[in-house]
Protein backbone atom coordinates (compact mmCIF):
# COMPACT_ATOMS: atom_id res chain seq x y z
CA UNK A 1 0.00 0.00 0.00
CA UNK A 2 1.10 3.51 -1.08
CA UNK A 3 1.81 6.22 1.86
CA UNK A 4 0.47 9.26 -0.29
CA UNK A 5 0.34 12.10 2.26
CA UNK A 6 -2.03 15.53 1.77
CA UNK A 7 -4.99 14.51 -1.08
CA UNK A 8 -8.77 13.28 -1.16
CA UNK A 9 -9.27 10.46 -2.85
CA UNK A 10 -13.32 8.96 -3.88
CA UNK A 11 -15.11 6.07 -5.46
CA UNK A 12 -18.12 5.21 -7.12
CA UNK A 13 -19.04 2.18 -9.31
CA UNK A 14 -21.59 3.44 -11.83
CA UNK A 15 -22.77 1.38 -14.00
CA UNK A 16 -23.26 -1.21 -12.15
CA UNK A 17 -26.82 -0.41 -10.28
CA UNK A 18 -29.77 -1.56 -11.57
CA UNK A 19 -33.18 -0.69 -9.55
CA UNK A 20 -32.05 -2.28 -6.23
CA UNK A 21 -34.91 -3.28 -3.48
CA UNK A 22 -33.97 -1.67 -0.05
CA UNK A 23 -31.75 -3.43 2.60
CA UNK A 24 -29.44 -4.50 -0.30
CA UNK A 25 -25.66 -3.81 0.43
CA UNK A 26 -23.92 -1.83 -2.74
CA UNK A 27 -21.11 -0.42 -3.63
CA UNK A 28 -21.61 3.31 -4.80
CA UNK A 29 -18.10 4.31 -5.89
CA UNK A 30 -14.77 2.74 -5.73
CA UNK A 31 -13.22 4.44 -8.69
CA UNK A 32 -11.89 0.87 -9.71
CA UNK A 33 -13.93 1.67 -13.32
CA UNK A 34 -11.38 4.40 -14.45
CA UNK A 35 -8.30 3.60 -16.96
CA UNK A 36 -6.72 6.81 -16.23
CA UNK A 37 -7.21 10.49 -15.02
CA UNK A 38 -9.12 11.45 -17.80
CA UNK A 39 -11.34 9.31 -17.67
CA UNK A 40 -12.47 9.96 -14.47
CA UNK A 41 -12.43 13.72 -14.92
CA UNK A 42 -14.74 13.27 -17.54
CA UNK A 43 -17.13 11.21 -14.85
CA UNK A 44 -16.62 13.51 -12.08
CA UNK A 45 -15.78 17.00 -12.22
CA UNK A 46 -15.45 20.34 -9.57
CA UNK A 47 -17.49 23.68 -9.40
CA UNK A 48 -13.87 25.29 -8.44
CA UNK A 49 -11.08 25.55 -7.15
CA UNK A 50 -9.99 21.50 -7.45
CA UNK A 51 -8.39 18.88 -9.03
CA UNK A 52 -8.94 15.27 -9.53
CA UNK A 53 -6.86 12.45 -10.14
CA UNK A 54 -6.73 8.84 -9.38
CA UNK A 55 -4.43 7.88 -6.75
CA UNK A 56 -2.99 4.24 -5.59
CA UNK A 57 -3.38 5.05 -2.11
CA UNK A 58 -6.12 3.35 -0.27
CA UNK A 59 -6.90 1.91 2.66
CA UNK A 60 -5.66 -1.17 4.28
CA UNK A 61 -8.79 -2.75 3.97
CA UNK A 62 -9.79 -1.43 1.03
CA UNK A 63 -11.24 -3.81 -1.84
CA UNK A 64 -9.55 -1.98 -4.81
CA UNK A 65 -6.72 -0.64 -5.86
CA UNK A 66 -8.13 2.80 -6.67
CA UNK A 67 -8.80 6.35 -4.64
CA UNK A 68 -9.72 9.90 -5.33
CA UNK A 69 -7.18 12.50 -4.68
CA UNK A 70 -8.75 16.06 -4.39
CA UNK A 71 -6.09 18.64 -4.51
CA UNK A 72 -7.79 21.95 -3.18
CA UNK A 73 -7.49 25.30 -2.84
CA UNK A 74 -9.20 27.08 -0.23
CA UNK A 75 -9.14 31.08 -0.27
CA UNK A 76 -10.16 32.70 2.75
CA UNK A 77 -13.99 33.81 1.16
CA UNK A 78 -17.10 33.65 2.89
CA UNK A 79 -18.53 30.43 2.75
CA UNK A 80 -15.86 29.04 0.38
CA UNK A 81 -17.47 25.68 -0.81
CA UNK A 82 -16.16 23.26 -3.10
CA UNK A 83 -19.00 20.67 -4.93
CA UNK A 84 -17.40 17.17 -6.40
CA UNK A 85 -20.59 16.07 -8.62
CA UNK A 86 -20.51 12.12 -8.79
CA UNK A 87 -22.58 10.60 -12.35
CA UNK A 88 -26.12 10.11 -11.80
CA UNK A 89 -27.00 6.50 -11.10
CA UNK A 90 -27.62 4.27 -13.81
CA UNK A 91 -30.70 3.46 -12.39
CA UNK A 92 -32.75 4.64 -9.09
CA UNK A 93 -31.50 3.25 -5.64
CA UNK A 94 -33.42 2.18 -2.31
CA UNK A 95 -32.05 3.43 0.93
CA UNK A 96 -33.62 1.62 4.12
CA UNK A 97 -33.64 4.34 6.64
CA UNK A 98 -31.49 1.38 9.42
CA UNK A 99 -29.10 1.36 6.13
CA UNK A 100 -25.48 3.24 6.61
CA UNK A 101 -23.78 5.67 4.62
CA UNK A 102 -20.37 4.76 4.34
CA UNK A 103 -17.16 6.52 2.90
CA UNK A 104 -13.48 5.97 3.62
CA UNK A 105 -11.42 9.14 3.75
CA UNK A 106 -7.75 10.44 4.37
CA UNK A 107 -7.48 14.03 5.39
CA UNK A 108 -4.94 16.71 5.82
CA UNK A 109 -3.35 19.02 8.78
CA UNK A 110 -3.97 22.30 6.62
CA UNK A 111 -7.58 22.32 7.55
CA UNK A 112 -6.99 23.08 10.73
CA UNK A 113 -6.91 26.64 8.79
CA UNK A 114 -10.52 26.44 7.82
CA UNK A 115 -12.85 28.37 9.95
CA UNK A 116 -16.03 25.59 8.92
CA UNK A 117 -13.95 22.32 7.89
CA UNK A 118 -16.85 19.58 6.62
CA UNK A 119 -17.35 17.10 4.35
CA UNK A 120 -21.16 16.19 3.25
CA UNK A 121 -22.39 13.62 1.32
CA UNK A 122 -25.28 14.46 -1.00
CA UNK A 123 -27.91 12.40 -2.14
CA UNK A 124 -30.81 13.84 -4.84
CA UNK A 125 -34.14 11.77 -5.64
CA UNK A 126 -35.86 11.86 -8.85
CA UNK A 127 -38.17 14.65 -7.38
CA UNK A 128 -35.12 17.15 -7.06
CA UNK A 129 -35.08 17.00 -3.43
CA UNK A 130 -31.30 16.61 -1.57
CA UNK A 131 -30.28 15.71 1.78
CA UNK A 132 -26.76 15.45 3.17
CA UNK A 133 -24.51 13.53 6.02
CA UNK A 134 -21.56 15.57 7.19
CA UNK A 135 -18.33 15.37 9.24
CA UNK A 136 -15.13 17.57 9.95
CA UNK A 137 -12.57 16.44 7.46
CA UNK A 138 -9.51 14.84 9.42
CA UNK A 139 -6.77 16.78 10.46
CA UNK A 140 -4.85 14.66 12.88
CA UNK A 141 -3.66 11.96 11.00
CA UNK A 142 -3.41 12.16 6.84
CA UNK A 143 -4.10 7.80 7.65
CA UNK A 144 -7.31 6.66 6.22
CA UNK A 145 -10.58 6.91 8.14
CA UNK A 146 -14.18 5.70 8.12
CA UNK A 147 -17.70 7.27 8.20
CA UNK A 148 -20.52 5.66 8.81
CA UNK A 149 -23.66 7.66 8.58
CA UNK A 150 -27.16 6.00 9.75
CA UNK A 151 -29.51 6.67 6.46
CA UNK A 152 -32.18 8.14 8.61
CA UNK A 153 -30.11 10.74 10.19
CA UNK A 154 -30.16 12.53 6.50
CA UNK A 155 -30.31 16.78 7.35
CA UNK A 156 -32.24 18.76 4.95
CA UNK A 157 -30.10 21.90 3.24
CA UNK A 158 -32.00 24.82 3.92
CA UNK A 159 -32.32 25.33 0.34
CA UNK A 160 -33.90 22.06 -0.41
CA UNK A 161 -37.63 21.68 -0.58
CA UNK A 162 -37.89 18.41 1.70
CA UNK A 163 -35.37 15.93 2.45
CA UNK A 164 -35.04 13.10 -0.35
CA UNK A 165 -36.87 9.89 -0.77
CA UNK A 166 -34.67 7.49 0.34
CA UNK A 167 -36.33 4.89 -1.61
CA UNK A 168 -35.40 6.88 -5.02
CA UNK A 169 -32.06 8.38 -4.62
CA UNK A 170 -30.69 8.87 -8.12
CA UNK A 171 -27.08 10.90 -7.51
CA UNK A 172 -24.46 11.50 -4.44
CA UNK A 173 -22.25 14.87 -4.84
CA UNK A 174 -19.11 15.58 -2.14
CA UNK A 175 -19.34 19.30 -0.76
CA UNK A 176 -16.26 20.39 0.86
CA UNK A 177 -16.54 23.19 2.69
CA UNK A 178 -13.48 25.49 4.03
CA UNK A 179 -14.58 28.62 5.20
CA UNK A 180 -17.32 29.87 7.52
CA UNK A 181 -19.22 32.83 6.83
CA UNK A 182 -16.96 35.14 8.39
CA UNK A 183 -17.32 38.06 11.08
CA UNK A 184 -20.41 40.71 10.66
CA UNK A 185 -19.25 41.77 6.83
CA UNK A 186 -18.22 38.62 5.86
CA UNK A 187 -14.56 39.19 6.61
CA UNK A 188 -12.51 36.40 6.92
CA UNK A 189 -8.87 36.64 7.56
CA UNK A 190 -6.21 35.76 4.65
CA UNK A 191 -4.36 33.85 6.94
CA UNK A 192 -6.91 31.29 6.52
CA UNK A 193 -6.62 30.53 3.15
CA UNK A 194 -4.89 27.02 2.50
CA UNK A 195 -4.60 23.95 0.09
CA UNK A 196 -4.79 20.73 0.97
CA UNK A 197 -5.19 17.28 -0.60
CA UNK A 198 -7.39 14.97 0.52
CA UNK A 199 -8.49 11.30 -0.80
CA UNK A 200 -11.92 9.53 -0.71
CA UNK A 201 -12.69 5.92 -1.69
CA UNK A 202 -15.79 3.24 -1.57
CA UNK A 203 -18.85 5.11 -0.82
CA UNK A 204 -21.22 2.37 -0.16
CA UNK A 205 -24.64 1.61 1.38
CA UNK A 206 -23.89 -0.85 4.13
CA UNK A 207 -26.86 -2.80 6.14
CA UNK A 208 -24.01 -2.12 9.27
CA UNK A 209 -21.07 0.35 9.83
CA UNK A 210 -17.72 -0.43 8.50
CA UNK A 211 -15.44 -1.00 11.71
CA UNK A 212 -11.66 -1.90 10.73
CA UNK A 213 -8.76 -0.44 11.64
CA UNK A 214 -5.34 0.04 10.26
CA UNK A 215 -2.45 -2.37 9.64
CA UNK A 216 -1.13 -3.42 13.08
CA UNK A 217 1.87 -1.86 14.43
CA UNK A 218 4.55 -4.13 15.96
CA UNK A 219 4.28 -5.49 19.26
CA UNK A 220 5.61 -3.30 22.08
CA UNK A 221 6.88 -6.03 24.49
CA UNK A 222 8.46 -3.70 27.00
CA UNK A 223 5.72 -2.04 28.46
CA UNK A 224 7.06 -0.36 31.60
CA UNK A 225 9.87 -1.41 33.88
CA UNK A 226 9.97 1.58 35.72
CA UNK A 227 13.85 1.65 35.69
CA UNK A 228 14.61 4.58 33.44
CA UNK A 229 13.00 7.13 35.56
CA UNK A 230 15.54 9.02 37.80
CA UNK A 231 13.25 10.24 40.19
CA UNK A 232 9.79 10.94 41.24
CA UNK A 233 9.70 13.89 39.11
CA UNK A 234 10.67 11.94 35.84
CA UNK A 235 8.15 9.50 36.70
CA UNK A 236 5.65 12.44 36.78
CA UNK A 237 6.51 13.87 33.56
CA UNK A 238 5.17 10.57 31.48
CA UNK A 239 2.36 9.31 34.18
CA UNK A 240 -0.70 11.50 35.27
CA UNK A 241 -3.20 10.75 37.80
CA UNK A 242 -6.59 10.29 37.44
CA UNK A 243 -9.14 9.86 40.39
CA UNK A 244 -12.69 8.82 41.17
CA UNK A 245 -14.52 11.30 43.48
CA UNK A 246 -12.66 12.24 46.89
CA UNK A 247 -10.08 10.22 45.97
CA UNK A 248 -6.51 11.58 46.19
CA UNK A 249 -3.55 9.38 44.25
CA UNK A 250 0.48 10.07 44.81
CA UNK A 251 2.91 8.12 42.39
CA UNK A 252 6.30 7.48 43.35
CA UNK A 253 9.22 5.01 42.73
CA UNK A 254 9.80 2.38 45.33
CA UNK A 255 12.41 -0.31 46.00
CA UNK A 256 13.46 -3.78 46.07
CA UNK A 257 11.55 -4.57 43.36
CA UNK A 258 10.75 -8.38 42.16
CA UNK A 259 12.60 -7.62 38.51
CA UNK A 260 15.63 -4.62 38.82
CA UNK A 261 15.74 -2.30 40.89
CA UNK A 262 12.23 0.44 40.97
CA UNK A 263 8.95 -0.38 40.99
CA UNK A 264 5.90 1.54 40.41
CA UNK A 265 4.35 2.66 44.44
CA UNK A 266 0.66 4.33 44.28
CA UNK A 267 -0.37 5.81 47.42
CA UNK A 268 -4.29 6.11 47.55
CA UNK A 269 -6.13 8.08 49.53
CA UNK A 270 -9.69 6.37 49.08
CA UNK A 271 -12.60 8.74 49.67
CA UNK A 272 -15.87 8.00 51.70
CA UNK A 273 -18.47 6.94 49.95
CA UNK A 274 -18.94 4.31 47.29
CA UNK A 275 -16.77 3.13 44.70
CA UNK A 276 -13.74 5.56 44.99
CA UNK A 277 -10.64 4.90 42.99
CA UNK A 278 -7.05 6.37 41.67
CA UNK A 279 -4.93 5.47 39.05
CA UNK A 280 -2.43 6.26 36.88
CA UNK A 281 -2.39 6.65 33.30
CA UNK A 282 0.64 6.85 31.02
CA UNK A 283 1.44 9.52 28.33
CA UNK A 284 0.87 8.61 24.70
CA UNK A 285 3.04 6.19 22.76
CA UNK A 286 3.38 5.08 19.36
CA UNK A 287 1.20 2.10 18.10
CA UNK A 288 1.92 -0.89 19.27
CA UNK A 289 0.09 -4.62 19.34
CA UNK A 290 -1.57 -6.67 21.90
CA UNK A 291 -1.28 -9.80 19.66
CA UNK A 292 -4.77 -12.54 19.73
CA UNK A 293 -1.67 -15.11 21.08
CA UNK A 294 0.21 -13.01 23.59
CA UNK A 295 0.54 -12.90 27.52
CA UNK A 296 0.53 -9.67 29.86
CA UNK A 297 2.02 -9.87 32.61
CA UNK A 298 3.47 -7.75 35.61
CA UNK A 299 3.81 -7.88 39.43
CA UNK A 300 1.37 -6.77 41.79
CA UNK A 301 1.87 -5.75 45.63
CA UNK A 302 -1.43 -5.20 47.08
CA UNK A 303 -1.99 -3.65 51.41
CA UNK A 304 -3.89 -5.33 53.91
CA UNK A 305 -5.09 -2.64 55.29
CA UNK A 306 -8.31 -3.07 52.89
CA UNK A 307 -9.00 -6.52 53.77
CA UNK A 308 -11.60 -5.36 56.45
CA UNK A 309 -13.54 -3.44 54.02
CA UNK A 310 -12.74 -5.76 50.70
CA UNK A 311 -15.87 -6.67 48.50
CA UNK A 312 -16.65 -6.95 45.34
CA UNK A 313 -15.58 -3.49 44.25
CA UNK A 314 -12.62 -4.06 45.58
CA UNK A 315 -9.93 -4.45 42.24
CA UNK A 316 -6.81 -4.12 40.27
CA UNK A 317 -7.22 -2.87 36.38
CA UNK A 318 -4.51 -2.88 33.47
CA UNK A 319 -6.32 -1.10 30.98
CA UNK A 320 -4.71 -0.77 26.93
CA UNK A 321 -6.72 2.29 25.28
CA UNK A 322 -6.51 2.80 20.97
CA UNK A 323 -6.06 5.80 19.50
CA UNK A 324 -9.70 6.55 19.59
CA UNK A 325 -9.39 6.49 23.39
CA UNK A 326 -11.69 2.85 23.41
CA UNK A 327 -10.67 0.66 26.03
CA UNK A 328 -9.51 -3.41 27.08
CA UNK A 329 -9.45 -4.40 31.10
CA UNK A 330 -7.40 -7.14 32.63
CA UNK A 331 -9.37 -6.81 36.22
CA UNK A 332 -8.64 -9.01 38.89
CA UNK A 333 -9.28 -8.89 43.00
CA UNK A 334 -7.12 -11.72 44.30
CA UNK A 335 -3.98 -9.77 45.49
CA UNK A 336 -5.42 -6.30 46.04
CA UNK A 337 -4.89 -6.91 49.74
CA UNK A 338 -2.03 -9.58 49.30
CA UNK A 339 1.28 -7.45 50.74
CA UNK A 340 3.64 -10.18 48.88
CA UNK A 341 4.85 -9.59 45.42
CA UNK A 342 2.72 -11.77 43.30
CA UNK A 343 3.05 -12.28 39.42
CA UNK A 344 0.09 -11.54 37.07
CA UNK A 345 -0.28 -13.15 33.87
CA UNK A 346 -3.20 -12.56 31.45
CA UNK A 347 -4.28 -13.82 27.79
CA UNK A 348 -5.56 -11.81 25.49
CA UNK A 349 -8.93 -13.39 25.95
CA UNK A 350 -8.74 -12.52 29.97
CA UNK A 351 -9.06 -8.69 28.83
CA UNK A 352 -12.38 -7.56 28.32
CA UNK A 353 -14.11 -4.16 26.95
CA UNK A 354 -17.85 -2.62 26.01
CA UNK A 355 -16.39 -1.26 22.86
CA UNK A 356 -14.80 -2.32 19.98
CA UNK A 357 -10.71 -1.89 20.41
CA UNK A 358 -8.17 -1.59 17.98
CA UNK A 359 -5.84 -4.13 19.93
CA UNK A 360 -2.64 -3.64 16.28
CA UNK A 361 -2.56 -0.22 17.58
CA UNK A 362 -2.53 0.57 21.34
CA UNK A 363 -1.05 4.26 22.10
CA UNK A 364 -1.63 4.31 26.16
CA UNK A 365 -2.11 2.38 29.52
CA UNK A 366 -3.48 2.89 33.12
CA UNK A 367 -3.10 1.04 36.53
CA UNK A 368 -6.38 1.49 38.57
CA UNK A 369 -7.42 0.70 41.90
CA UNK A 370 -10.91 0.76 43.18
CA UNK A 371 -11.15 0.33 46.89
CA UNK A 372 -14.07 -0.71 47.15
CA UNK A 373 -17.96 -0.66 46.19
CA UNK A 374 -19.31 -0.11 49.84
CA UNK A 375 -22.15 1.47 50.76
CA UNK A 376 -22.44 5.61 50.95
CA UNK A 377 -21.37 5.47 55.11
CA UNK A 378 -18.13 3.69 53.89
CA UNK A 379 -15.37 5.79 55.65
CA UNK A 380 -12.24 7.42 53.86
CA UNK A 381 -9.03 5.16 54.21
CA UNK A 382 -5.65 5.07 52.65
CA UNK A 383 -3.48 2.37 50.91
CA UNK A 384 -0.67 1.29 49.23
CA UNK A 385 0.11 -0.37 45.87
CA UNK A 386 3.22 -1.13 43.66
CA UNK A 387 3.40 -2.38 40.14
CA UNK A 388 6.46 -3.64 38.33
CA UNK A 389 7.56 -5.73 34.98
CA UNK A 390 4.55 -4.64 32.63
CA UNK A 391 5.01 -6.85 29.96
CA UNK A 392 3.62 -8.25 26.68
CA UNK A 393 5.48 -11.67 25.23
CA UNK A 394 4.00 -13.62 22.89
CA UNK A 395 4.89 -17.34 23.79
CA UNK A 396 6.74 -19.60 21.74
CA UNK A 397 5.36 -23.39 20.76
CA UNK A 398 7.84 -26.05 20.82
CA UNK A 399 7.14 -29.34 19.49
CA UNK A 400 9.40 -32.69 19.01
CA UNK A 401 8.71 -34.34 15.05
CA UNK A 402 10.06 -36.96 13.84
CA UNK A 403 11.35 -36.61 10.07
CA UNK A 404 12.21 -39.88 8.53
CA UNK A 405 15.15 -41.55 11.02
CA UNK A 406 16.32 -37.66 12.26
CA UNK A 407 14.13 -35.82 14.84
CA UNK A 408 13.80 -32.02 14.58
CA UNK A 409 12.26 -29.26 17.37
CA UNK A 410 9.66 -27.71 15.91
CA UNK A 411 9.38 -23.90 16.94
CA UNK A 412 6.31 -21.82 16.32
CA UNK A 413 4.80 -18.37 17.44
CA UNK A 414 8.52 -16.59 17.10
CA UNK A 415 8.93 -12.82 16.75
CA UNK A 416 10.88 -12.47 13.78
CA UNK A 417 14.44 -10.19 14.80
CA UNK A 418 13.65 -11.69 18.34
CA UNK A 419 17.05 -13.77 19.93
CA UNK A 420 15.52 -17.17 21.55
CA UNK A 421 17.29 -18.87 24.29
CA UNK A 422 16.92 -23.16 23.71
CA UNK A 423 18.00 -24.93 26.61
CA UNK A 424 18.34 -29.09 26.97
CA UNK A 425 18.80 -31.07 29.64
CA UNK A 426 18.80 -34.60 30.39
CA UNK A 427 18.95 -34.78 34.27
CA UNK A 428 17.96 -31.01 35.29
CA UNK A 429 21.47 -31.03 36.72
CA UNK A 430 23.06 -29.54 33.77
CA UNK A 431 21.68 -27.14 30.74
CA UNK A 432 23.28 -26.28 27.55
CA UNK A 433 22.36 -23.49 25.73
CA UNK A 434 22.06 -22.73 22.31
CA UNK A 435 21.22 -18.76 20.76
CA UNK A 436 18.01 -18.95 18.01
CA UNK A 437 17.79 -16.01 15.95
CA UNK A 438 14.15 -16.18 14.62
CA UNK A 439 13.90 -14.79 10.89
CA UNK A 440 9.98 -16.17 10.84
CA UNK A 441 7.08 -17.08 12.84
CA UNK A 442 8.18 -20.55 12.63
CA UNK A 443 11.64 -22.65 12.50
CA UNK A 444 12.75 -25.99 12.86
CA UNK A 445 16.50 -26.80 14.96
CA UNK A 446 17.56 -30.55 14.29
CA UNK A 447 18.62 -32.56 17.14
CA UNK A 448 21.84 -34.02 17.08
CA UNK A 449 21.79 -37.53 16.69
CA UNK A 450 21.74 -39.65 20.26
CA UNK A 451 20.64 -36.18 21.85
CA UNK A 452 18.16 -37.16 24.58
CA UNK A 453 16.43 -34.78 27.34
CA UNK A 454 14.31 -31.86 27.82
CA UNK A 455 13.81 -28.75 25.62
CA UNK A 456 12.93 -25.63 26.86
CA UNK A 457 12.77 -22.24 24.51
CA UNK A 458 12.38 -18.87 25.76
CA UNK A 459 13.05 -15.07 25.37
CA UNK A 460 13.96 -11.87 27.31
CA UNK A 461 11.88 -8.95 26.25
Amino acid sequence: MKTTTKSVSVSILCGCLFGLTANAQMMIENFEEYASDTDLQAAWYPDMDATLTLSPYVAYGSTGTNSMRVDISVPANAWQTTVLTAPALPAPIVISPTQYITLRIAGDSQYTNSTFNMIYVYAWDGNGNFGRWGSAVPTTTTNWQVFNFQASTVEKPWNSIAVPDLANIVQFRFYLYGQGGGDINGYIDPTNAFTATIFVDELQVRNAPLIEFPAPSPMRAKIDNFEEYADATALLGFYHYVNGGPTTTTASLTTPAPQGTNALKLDIAFGAGQWPWGAAYSAYVAPFSFPTNAVVSLWLKGDPTLAPVADSGTVFYLSFYDQGGNAMHFTTGATVTNSQWTKLQASYNQFWSGAVVDTGNLVQWRVLVEGWMGTADSTALSASFAVDDIQITVPPVLAVVRNGSTLTLQMDSLIPGTSYTLRQTSDFAQWTTTTIQATSTSQTWPIPAGQKGFYQLFYTP
